[in-house]
């Protein structure tokens, strides 16, 4: 299962194994504006992740005055 949290949430399955750039790119997310974790851990856009894998893209933003 994959989880995008930021301006637009949501969660989506991810068939087969593919690279963090690879599942970026299926679902139009940018590098330069999220970070991925797997289980809870940061990786690479080069990291494999699997169906089996808890997988979240955090949209890095920020705000201020």
């Amino acid at each position: 299962m994959i989880k995008v949290i930021g301006r637009n949430s949501y969660q989506r399955d991810i068939e087969g194994s593919k690279t963090v750039a690879e599942a970026m790119q299926m679902l139009g997310l940018r590098q330069e504006s999220h970070i991925c974790l797997r289980n809870g851990v940061p990786i690479t856009s080069r990291d494999i992740i699997s169906p089996d894998d808890d997988v979240t893209f955090m949209e890095i933003f920020s705000g201020g005055y």
